[in-house]
């Protein structure tokens, strides 16, 4: 790992993962994964340590330094500098899933991550992709084109599951679950970044403390405060397999 980076380093990476990309990893363990949008690595990080994935993971971001950081999670890590809505160092249906966690209510065009995703998987591969649902309430305290909401860069947040569905949806696609609940937000995560700060917790170690301290984790699990209005949803589908 290069030095520096981990000052930078914004996000916590655990071994737990949300149900529907669990069931269905552990089905059909993938042996070869595109993880679009991968940031600092938390999803393939958790499908890593869980043993379900095969051979090469292609970890794609806009960010050098999180892909940085991604790299460094696994041997198995394949770093891509590139635009998730077309990624063209992966060739066309060979990959068998494709992960995509908090990002499509980043894009521009979000009809552009499923047409990625129809074209990097092969024939019977599987999906999973997840954002958050905005209710008419929500609420957070960050200023952003949308009001006050949980992430300024968000550039849309889905009202609905079916709005949601609508945007994922593609003739080579099918969409076979979807599910929502209350978004928490870990109070223990900024304290921990103000220590690291502070210098009383290593920079290079806070992206892992969590792995690494048992009572951090259950510190985090213990302090979560309900987000105003905002729920996680995440869906889970498949490449229909030629006739």
């Amino acid at each position: 790992m290069s030095q520096g980076r981990h000052a930078r380093s914004r996000y916590f990476v655990t071994a737990e993962m949300p149900r529907l990309l669990l069931e269905r990893a552990r089905t059909e363990p993938p042996r070869v994964l595109a993880d679009l949008g991968a940031g600092e690595g938390a999803t393939l990080y958790a499908l890593e340590r869980a043993g379900l994935v095969g051979e090469k993971i292609y970890a794609v971001d806009l960010s050098r330094s999180s892909l940085a950081l991604a790299e460094g999670l696994s041997r198995k890590v394949v770093p891509i500098l590139s635009d998730v809505a077309r990624v063209d160092e992966i060739p066309s249906g060979s990959v068998d899933a494709v992960t995509s966690s908090q990002v499509i209510e980043h894009l521009p065009d979000d009809r552009a991550l499923a047409r990625e995703i129809a074209r990097l998987l092969r024939p019977g591969g599987w999906f999973y992709v997840s954002t958050l649902l905005r209710g008419p309430r929500a609420w957070w305290f960050r200023r952003g084109p949308l009001g006050w909401q949980v992430d300024p860069t968000h550039v849309r947040e889905y009202s609905t599951e079916e709005a949601f569905a609508e945007a994922l949806s593609h003739p080579d696609l099918e969409l076979e679950a979807i599910e929502s609940r209350p978004l928490r937000f870990p109070v223990a995560d900024p304290a921990l970044r103000l220590a690291a700060a502070a210098h009383l917790v290593a920079p290079e170690k806070l992206t892992t403390v969590y792995e690494r301290s048992r009572t951090a984790a259950k510190l985090r699990d213990a302090l979560q405060v309900r987000v105003p209005g905002y729920d996680w949803v995440d869906a889970v589908g498949r490449k229909v397999a030629a006739a």
